[in-house]
């Protein structure tokens, strides 16, 4: 289901208060939408409300997804206030960098209550309105480079379980894709590699004036700098594409050319193993 323009739409995007969620959010606003953003600070939220203001419509409010409680209040809240959400941008979620052998189970089901729980429960909190309504609604998923293999060039880094929550959002997109046919509603999985979020922003900074950061180089060495530096795209540029997917209705959304090699690359290993098995 495609949307050709966001004109007089209402608009959520979840951690709409920073990185690509406020790329998102701005673009959104662009095209004259009435925006909320979430955010669980609630002071980086009314900045971002703040500095979002003079471009149209826009809304903080707080909240934490990871309570089906509080998402079904602040559904209520839109729909009060600006009326029924035309498009959900299901953006909130953290990095992890722990590796298998080594993380706790207490941060692994941290970080999945974060980046994919919360998504389950947006998702069954808005989809039966706009369903039960007969209203057209959309929800794009924030997923990753990481939902569809280990990333070329990232193998030094720990994002296993990181990789896992975005591996489970693509999977359970394309079920709940085929659960809404016959609805008015439909879904997609936006999949950036690295995008110029503040926090990768002031690494890259730190890096200019200490290229020996000891704390930084424990995570990541000089190859992974580089990588990251030729591959990374702005929040614009990651908002530009997420906007461009919901035009032409794509499911599917990608926003770097080299994710493609990664998607083959996998493919290949698969095909080279049904060959060897006969099948």
């Amino acid at each position: 289901m495609a949307f050709e323009s966001l004109k007089d739409k209402t608009v959520l995007v979840t951690g709409g208060a920073r990185g690509i969620g406020k790329g998102i959010a701005k673009a959104c606003l662009g095209e004259g939408a009435r925006v909320v953003i979430t955010n669980l600070d609630v002071d980086i939220g009314k900045n971002a409300q703040e500095e979002l203001s003079s471009l149209g419509s826009v809304r903080s409010v707080q909240c934490d997804a990871t309570d089906r409680a509080a998402v079904d209040s602040l559904m209520d809240d839109i729909w009060a206030n600006e009326g029924p959400v035309d498009v959900v941008f299901c953006n909130a979620g953290r990095g992890a960098n722990e590796r298998v052998l080594d993380a706790s189970l207490g941060d692994v089901r941290d970080l999945f209550a974060t980046n994919f729980e919360s998504a389950i429960h947006i998702a069954q909190s808005y989809v039966p309105r706009m369903v039960s309504e007969n209203k057209t609604g959309h929800v794009m998923f924030t997923g990753s480079e990481h939902s569809v293999g280990l990333p070329e060039g990232n193998e030094s880094l720990g994002f296993a379980f990181y990789g896992a929550t975005k591996h489970a959002m693509l999977i359970m997109a394309e079920w709940l894709r085929n659960d809404l046919i016959g609805t008015p509603v439909s879904v997609s999985l936006l999949m950036p590699g690295p995008v110029l979020t503040e926090g990768v922003a002031a690494t890259f900074k730190l890096l200019d004036e200490d290229p020996d950061n000891e704390g930084v180089r424990a995570q990541f060495g000089r190859e992974v700098e580089k990588l990251l530096r030729e591959r990374i795209i702005t929040t614009e540029e990651c908002a530009k594409f997420a906007l461009n997917g919901l035009r032409k209705g794509l499911f599917y959304i990608p926003t770097q050319a080299y994710v493609k090699q990664d998607i083959d690359r996998r493919y290949q290993e698969m095909a080279d193993a049904f060959k060897a098995l006969g099948l």
